[in-house]
C-alpha cells in the first residue's frame, strides 16, 4: 500500500470533530475540488464575481460532481478542478450563498472618506450610530 492510500485509510477513520481541528475551514479565491481532499470534510469558502460569498462542504459537492468529473480529460490528468467565476449551477444548492454589500452600498452607508482611508489601508475610527 503506499503512503497516499495509508494516508487516505487513516483519514477516513477520523470523525467529523477530528476532520474539523485537522482541516479548518479555508478561504479561497476561487471554486475548487481535488480528488486529493475527499474524505477531509472540508469547508471551503470563496468571494465569485458577483460578489457574493459562497460557502460548501467539498465532500458533498465533490459526490455530485464526481461522475461528470470521472470522464473529463483534466480531472483524469490532474485529479484537480477549478472555476474562477462561480459555482457550477448543479452544485450551488449545496452551498450557502451571502450576497456581500457592493462598493456603492458601502459609500451610501460610510461615505466617500470613508472608502477612500479603507483603500489606502489607514486606520480610520467612526462612531456608527
Amino acid at each position: 500500500m503506499t503512503n497516499k492510500e495509508l494516508l487516505q485509510q487513516a483519514i477516513s477513520k477520523l470523525t467529523k470533530e477530528e476532520l474539523q481541528a485537522i482541516y479548518p475551514p479555508i478561504e479561497r479565491a476561487n471554486f475548487v475540488v481535488r480528488k486529493s481532499w475527499l474524505g477531509r470534510n472540508q469547508v471551503i469558502t470563496f468571494v465569485n464575481k458577483k460578489n457574493q460569498r459562497v460557502t460548501y462542504n467539498h465532500d458533498e459537492v465533490l459526490k455530485v460532481m464526481l461522475p461528470k468529473l470521472s470522464i473529463m480529460p483534466c480531472w483524469i490528468k490532474r485529479e484537480y478542478w477549478s472555476q474562477s467565476t462561480d459555482m457550477p449551477k448543479d452544485v450551488r444548492n449545496l452551498a450557502t450563498i451571502e450576497q456581500l454589500p457592493s462598493e456603492a452600498d458601502m459609500i451610501e452607508a460610510f461615505g466617500e472618506e470613508f472608502m477612500e482611508s479603507t483603500n489606502k489601508g489607514e486606520l480610520v475610527e467612526y462612531e456608527v450610530e
